[in-house]
């Protein structure tokens, strides 16, 4: 059976885009050098990041979530367990934080490098997470922030009124101090300008 110059070059574009995509397969997943290692990361709320979630060493993907296991009952529950690169050097004050990806919000798990004076982790200990804050909480937040504005300006505002009849009739007088202030204040700037390229002149008349 014989196949045309087309279809040839058909199948060997096909056949090298698989390879292509098999090779990335395997360099993205990790699996080309096998070199991961599992860190646990303890989370009170975790703000939907879901399993394969990909994770971030100092805003570079090292890796991805493999399990998110709960703890019922405990008072930080959710505890995540994240493989990562063997490469990459976690220390003792470590934090994992949760944040969202791109304009798709897609959740990923970001893990800091922490300080380079501290010791580094064995992996015997679980990281602890910071948690993000929940929406409803940050709305609640805004709303008593809201409320508080309108209280303050409810209580504001007596006293911008009775502030605004002290001032009536004054406005000239107020005019007058101000330019005053402003001329003395010109003086005084005039006289420190030329004491300090003429500072025999406190010692000396003329």
């Amino acid at each position: 059976m014989k196949y045309s110059a087309a279809e040839v070059k058909s199948g060997i574009l096909i056949t090298l885009s698989l390879v292509l995509f098999l090779a990335l397969t395997f360099v993205v997943g990790g699996t080309m050098t096998g070199k991961t290692r599992e860190w646990k990361v303890r989370f009170g709320y975790i703000s939907g990041l879901e399993l394969n979630a990909p994770v971030y060493f100092a805003g570079k993907e090292v890796g991805k979530v493999t399990d998110i296991e709960i703890l019922s009952g405990d008072v930080r529950p959710v505890v995540l367990t994240a493989k990562i690169s063997d490469k990459i050097i976690l220390r003792k004050d470590t934090q994992g934080f949760i944040d969202t990806l791109g304009l798709m919000g897609e959740k990923f798990l970001e893990l800091s490098p922490g300080t380079a004076g501290q010791p580094e982790l064995t992996g015997g200990e679980a990281i602890p997470g910071l948690d993000p804050i929940p929406m409803h909480v940050m709305i609640r937040k805004m709303n008593m922030l809201a409320d508080l504005m309108e209280e303050l300006t409810r209580e504001l505002n007596p006293m911008l009124k009775d502030m605004n009849g002290m001032l009536s009739g004054h406005q000239e007088e107020i005019a007058k101090t101000i330019a005053n202030a402003q001329e003395i204040s010109a003086n005084i700037r005039d006289m420190t300008q030329d004491l300090k390229y003429h500072p025999w002149r406190l010692v000396r008349k003329g």
